[in-house]
């Protein structure tokens, strides 16, 4: 097996989560002048690797001389070479010039594409995976769209397969991204990936590259030098997925303060355990639906959504602060706040939604695990907070009953106050939004 720099574990798989990778690639894929030939003026390679619940879609991106400088045929008597597929020769002040045909690759660009694809097998178990190519992009080195993410890389990759108006390219001035899918009819955690381009070139192997390989709950980066002629073997564990996403949902809920606002209060505002019980758990039912609706995208798109949102979490925590200043010490009605709660539950899941968007892809590998372990988290978190202030509750009224009311209005007054701040605050923001469209 080939190895590099240790792997390193990436902050998550969204957007916040690429930041400190994204400084670091976007670094490597900056490029001096490029010049003809075949040289590797361009010497990094970068692969995203997506854990899929059909097995992995791979975008990758490299020089275009990296797989095409091998296919040239042998030297001639006048010291020229026969060009490699997808490329013509031309010869100035006796030097030869290598371009690449873009009239052919328009024409055949899956063509051009599995040039690339063939110099890069993908294994599991031993057993070569076949890739099936989805698309293909060639762009100028000098101008090279953002790489450092699964999304930049998916956009990287739309549109025309070179869409600048230029009549000769060298090689050696451009980049191509190809992504390609490996179905394999079920998830796929652990494989073996290598390269079997060796095209000769000056400084092949001092290429830099980076496979990021983006498991649910645990993406992380590998940095290689060279070929990559040898194997790499990249190894998750479902288990620690699991626990990652477990984490990440007692993190959220515990960071989440219009959260913990809400679930306070309501703890606040229950008369016994029954009644606390109720309420918990028509919170619970309630977020639980929203926020497996909400990342499937059963929502509306809309600007004014996201803000619409966050403005009801904080009406709700207005609502429950006033229901805990006005809290009796006999137990109400539990299925009327039973039912109360898991609406205002919807309201909240669409909240735990967007952040879980930046988690994990919807159609990842082991989804449906992946938001079960997220959903426990935060009731993990959610249970955390109820038994802490439900035993400060029950230590106040052994101390004193005459106490409860005092405590209640001491917490639920700044919690009403600063959810008012924030309806406020987010009111602005979603009637500029309306002002705007």
């Amino acid at each position: 097996m080939q190895h590099g720099f240790p792997a390193t574990r990436l902050p998550g798989t969204g957007l916040y989560g690429f930041l400190s990778m994204a400084a670091m690639v976007a670094a490597l894929l900056a490029s001096t002048a490029v010049h003809a030939h075949f040289n590797l003026d361009i010497n990094i390679r970068a692969m995203h690797v997506v854990h899929t619940q059909q097995g992995l879609d791979v975008y990758l991106r490299l020089p275009t001389s990296l797989f095409l400088a091998g296919l040239t045929g042998p030297e001639l008597e006048d010291g020229t070479v026969p060009p490699a597929p997808f490329t013509y020769n031309r010869i100035e002040q006796d030097t030869l010039f290598h371009f690449l045909d873009l009239k052919q690759i328009r024409k055949e660009p899956i063509q051009f594409a599995s040039l690339a694809a063939q110099g890069h097998l993908i294994s599991v178990d031993g057993v070569p995976l076949t890739p099936e190519i989805i698309a293909v992009r060639i762009h100028l080195a000098l101008d090279q769209p953002p790489f450092t993410s699964p999304e930049e890389a998916e956009k990287a990759l739309e549109g025309a397969v070179f869409p600048h108006d230029i009549g000769d390219i060298y090689v050696g001035e451009t980049v191509t991204d190809v992504m390609l899918r490996y179905s394999r009819g079920a998830s796929i955690d652990s494989y073996t990936i290598r390269s079997t381009l060796d095209p000769g070139l000056e400084g092949q192997e001092e290429i830099a590259n980076l496979i990021l390989d983006h498991f649910p709950g645990s993406a992380r980066v590998y940095g290689l030098m060279g070929l990559l002629n040898e194997s790499v073997e990249i190894k998750n564990s479902r288990t620690a997925a699991i626990a990652t996403f477990i984490r990440e949902g007692i993190k959220h809920i515990l960071e989440g303060y219009d959260h913990i606002l809400f679930i306070l209060c309501l703890t606040l505002s229950a008369a016994g355990l029954g009644s606390l019980f109720w309420r918990v758990t028509g919170f619970t039912l309630g977020h639980t639906a929203t926020l497996i609706i909400g990342f499937f995208g059963f929502v509306p798109a809309g600007a004014w959504f996201v803000p619409t949102v966050e403005t009801a979490i904080a009406l709700s925590i207005i609502y429950a602060g006033i229901i805990a200043l006005v809290a009796r010490e006999q137990p109400r009605d539990s299925l009327t706040f039973f039912v109360v709660t898991m609406v205002i539950g919807l309201i909240h899941g669409l909240g735990f939604s967007f952040i879980l968007h930046e988690l994990l892809l919807p159609n990842g590998a082991h989804l449906w695990k992946s938001l079960l372990s997220f959903n426990i988290g935060v009731e993990i978190g959610q249970l955390l907070i109820v038994t802490g202030v439900w035993i400060l509750l029950r230590v106040i009224v052994r101390v004193s009953r005459s106490l409860l009311v005092p405590v209640r209005w001491l917490i639920a007054i700044p919690c009403i106050g600063l959810a008012s701040s924030w309806t406020f605050e987010r009111g602005v923001e979603l009637l500029q939004i309306f002002q705007g469209s």
